[in-house]
């Protein structure tokens, strides 16, 4: 008899051919919030999903760099020893422009946090960290000419060594966000006042984190108001005489800065005097022998560092006055000495 209702059979018969054939579709490939972007200057974009919170360095010139979400695994830009985990991608990125991303594996370490770590993947460490090196070059007060040559001299280095590099006048980068890709701040020839309280404290913490300082030449004629730098580079700038020749005496031979030189090294450029002698907080590499020059008011009784490093607020500070002249980047022995600097600061060395 018929009751008068429909037959509902063949619509639940329909209902549950759509429940099976949903829950056997896959997940989308592309999760929008694990996309992860590099790129570089005068390059090409890759891109990639993976499953760990990052920002990687971005390379010379741009202000922007590799992203990635949270998740299992670990994600690090610098290319250092680490371990694995799964989901996970491994990024190189340089300032030559090279670009790589594979998903699927994770490696390396670096100070300061450029490296995020997921369930899954472990890090490694301090010691094997790539540098990831931020140049400024800002000036509010002299300008040195050698800006150019110093910033080229550091790329090409860079690409070179396989490091990641951004060079920049920008201050806004002094954030705890625009920070977070390195693992070392280069001041290069660097003048007066040059960031302001927020940048200052950001830069505070980026050293607080683990992470290392490098001043070049007129790093020590930068911040006069500023205590908390003045400690960092281990003294300010008080006066010099005109470009002449000198003898450096090399005090330290096992430091990666100096292990290159012989027990004295002669050479030309414009030799800095400060206003306190730093060697009471600091361990010297190099000094003047005050009797190779005409130091004029510029003498210290002798006693006259140049160069040198210490552990300060957490972190690694190098110094070295050296680098006022165009020539001094072209020089090799100039140049490994920044470079140990560079990775002594960032941890890559000891």
């Amino acid at each position: 008899m018929d009751s008068g209702r429909p037959n509902l059979r063949p619509q639940r018969f329909l209902v549950l051919l759509l429940l099976v054939l949903a829950c056997g579709e896959s997940k989308p490939a592309t999760d929008p919030n694990a996309e992860l972007t590099t790129s570089t200057t005068g390059g090409t974009s890759t891109t990639a999903t993976a499953s760990a919170t990052h920002t990687a360095n971005t390379t010379t010139g741009s202000p922007s760099g590799p992203t990635a979400s949270a998740g299992g695994g670990q994600l690090s830009s610098t290319g250092g020893s680490g371990g694995t985990g799964s989901g996970g991608a491994d990024v190189n990125a340089t300032s030559a422009g090279e670009t790589s991303a594979t998903v699927g594996s994770t490696t390396g370490t670096s100070m300061g946090g450029t490296t995020a770590s997921g369930a899954g993947g472990t890090g490694g460490s301090p010691g094997n960290s790539v540098p990831s090196v931020l140049v400024f070059s800002r000036t509010t007060g002299y300008e040195h000419m050698s800006i150019p040559e110093g910033t080229a001299a550091l790329t090409a280095l860079a690409s070179a060594e396989g490091w990641q590099l951004t060079a920049t006048k920008d201050a806004s980068l002094f954030s705890d966000e625009g920070l977070e890709p390195f693992n070392v701040v280069v001041f290069l020839n660097t003048t007066d006042e040059v960031l302001d309280a927020d940048q200052q404290s950001a830069f505070e913490r980026f050293i607080q984190r683990g992470n290392g300082y490098v001043g070049i030449h007129a790093a020590s004629d930068t911040e006069y108001d500023w205590p908390w730098y003045g400690e960092l580079v281990g003294a300010y700038f008080r006066v010099h005489p005109e470009i002449q020749p000198a003898t450096l005496v090399v005090e330290d031979t096992a430091h990666p800065a100096t292990a290159h030189l012989s027990q004295t090294w002669p050479r030309t450029d414009e030799w800095y005097s400060f206003e306190t002698n730093p060697r009471p907080n600091v361990s010297v590499l190099l000094s003047i022998d005050e009797q190779s020059y005409a130091p004029g008011e510029s003498e210290m009784d002798g006693d006259h560092p140049i160069a040198w490093y210490h552990e300060y607020d957490g972190g690694r500070s190098f110094y070295t006055a050296l680098g006022h002249t165009v020539e001094s980047y072209d020089e090799p022995e100039f140049i490994a000495h920044v470079k140990g600097g560079i990775e002594w600061a960032s941890g890559a060395i000891e």
